[in-house]
């Protein structure tokens, strides 16, 4: 879900977004060598990786941070495999968790297998087949759309070549109005359509998706090319060598600089990535493992059969009873099939179509998610579950706010005194919590066309105090399992209460089948 997701000690802003893994040279030459096809850098970046050693000697500056404390530093990307990937794991000689894979998908398949010998011998039927004329009605005509959407998005290059040749004053305005106008366009064209709701739900968040790529895009690009317009000053003027060295390094922290990466092919490669921060350049793999993206989309595809016959068959026909039960029984009822919606959403999110397309792009930064499972509270699951998300937001939410809060100028008025009362960090939490539910109930009204009372925007607020009281109380914050405890069992209860309280009206008034993918709608939007 697009959860504010807030690194504790973010990296600056002004600081160059260099790419420097934590791997030594000499481990990316042995990766080569020994015909792993794990994630490597290529010959350009190997270059400039030796480069960047020997300047960071010369000057006597710190070598990068260990792995363990990439939040506390300017890196982004590096090479790196995803925790959980078996395939990846597979290939690199690894079985360490093959048994458990094999264990679960074998109990799972052997669970539907009975759930679906039950529908049978209950109906006659094998599958339940009305939810699919759902999510397959007027495929043509979204898929037409989507791609019309995803094309509309390469207006952003001459847009960027206009602004970095246009007066700096008015690049963010006009930034605005554009991203405002885009939006708004496909929005309404979602609305125009007459599609069913599922199809509404896929449109919205994959609108919302494309509007953080094209944000970061003329973000980042703008910042270069202010950054351009001060080294040629400074140049000018005969201006500080090292200032100027610095903005030489931000653009062109290795082999392309700003403006040579504005072209249509760099953005086709960053709208193709699994990534919404946008880069000059990022960690590639040395090539293309075809039978890793073929397992990959077999996997996709499996797991969307998985996912199909547990909201047909385990979520559908209690919120059917919904308003003979009640919102409690319904809830009570749809708490584990929700929680297997969730991770099943997870699985061929992050692990399956991610990956398969950083292989497609040789993306080589595969860490998409930490281990979320181990969190002790929404801001650190946050951070750790969708970490494209989180770093888009650390990057242009989070750590915009943090720098720019911090006022030096006597307290006058009541606002000024409340920036010098409230911490920089917990107003850029608040910032970054405040946009994320914004973002969150925008979606879901969009994809809805209901209006719930900002429900999901003020349960995601109320996170803010919760987070302050629980790290202010030592004898909760030193509780490590027992804060573990205490948010599953919060994921797992609320989750399907928000479900229920999202669909009790349609379903109370009918149970015709528009009702029925309303329902699959808000499966969906809460379980991402």
């Amino acid at each position: 879900m697009f959860a504010p997701q807030v690194a504790s000690r973010p990296p600056s802003s002004r600081d160059s977004p260099r790419l420097r893994p934590q791997h030594s040279r000499s481990e990316l030459e042995l990766s080569q060598s020994s015909g792993i096809a794990a994630p490597v850098f290529t010959p350009s970046l190997h270059r400039s990786l030796r480069k960047d050693h020997e300047d960071t000697h010369t000057h006597g500056e710190k070598s990068p941070e260990p792995i363990g404390k990439e939040e506390h530093s300017p890196i982004f990307f590096r090479p790196r495999a995803s925790i959980l990937d078996y395939t990846e794991l597979m290939y690199q000689g690894s079985d360490r968790i093959r048994g458990l894979v094999t264990c679960f998908w074998t109990i799972v398949g052997a669970y539907l297998l009975s759930l679906l010998f039950s529908h049978y011998q209950q109906s006659g039927q094998v599958m339940a087949s009305s939810l699919a004329s759902v999510i397959f009605s007027r495929a043509a005509d979204l898929l037409v759309s989507d791609l019309a959407l995803v094309l509309s998005t390469a207006l952003v290059v001459p847009l960027v070549l206009w602004l970095k040749a246009a007066d700096p004053r008015h690049g963010a305005a006009v930034q605005a109005v554009a991203e405002v106008t885009w939006l708004g366009f496909w929005y309404g064209w979602q609305g125009s359509r007459g599609w069913p709701w599922a199809q509404r739900c896929f449109f919205a968040l994959h609108t919302v998706v494309n509007w953080m790529k094209v944000h970061s895009y003329l973000s980042t690009n703008r910042r270069l090319a202010r950054a351009l317009r001060s080294a040629k000053q400074l140049k000018e003027e005969g201006g500080d060598a090292r200032e100027i060295d610095r903005l030489e390094a931000e653009l062109c922290p290795y082999g392309t600089r700003f403006p040579d990466n504005v072209t249509l092919g760099n953005y086709a490669l960053f709208q193709l990535s699994p990534a919404l921060v946008y880069e000059l350049e990022y960690p590639r793999t040395a090539r293309i493992r075809w039978g890793y993206v073929a397992e990959k989309l077999a996997g996709t595809a499996g797991i969307f059969v998985v996912f199909y016959i547990v909201v047909a068959h385990l979520v559908i026909p209690h919120l059917e009873r919904m308003p003979d039960t009640g919102v409690g029984v319904a809830t009570l009822h749809l708490m584990g099939p929700m929680a297997t919606c969730w991770l099943l959403f997870f699985f061929i999110t992050f692990d399956s179509i991610a990956n398969g397309f950083a292989e497609l792009t040789r993306f080589a930064d595969r860490r998409f998610y930490d281990d979320w499972w181990n969190a002790r509270g929404l801001d650190e699951f946050s951070r750790k579950w969708n970490r494209p998300v989180h770093m888009f937001l650390a990057r242009h939410v989070y750590m915009p706010v943090r720098e720019a809060w911090p006022h030096p100028l006597p307290a006058l008025s009541a606002w000024a005194r409340l920036r010098r009362a409230v911490p920089p960090g917990v107003a850029a939490m608040a910032a970054t919590f405040f946009f994320s539910s914004i973002l969150h109930e925008l979606t879901i009204v969009v994809a809805c066309h209901r209006w719930n009372h900002a429900v999901f925007f003020f349960s995601q607020m109320m996170q803010i105090p919760l987070i302050i009281c629980s790290e202010r109380l030592p004898w909760f914050r030193n509780q490590q399992a027992l804060r573990n405890w205490a948010f599953w069992l919060a994921m797992v209860s609320f989750q399907p209460f928000l479900l229920c309280f999202y669909t009790y009206p349609a379903f109370a008034k009918s149970t015709s089948l528009s009702v029925v993918s309303a329902a699959v709608v808000a499966v969906n939007g809460t379980s991402i």
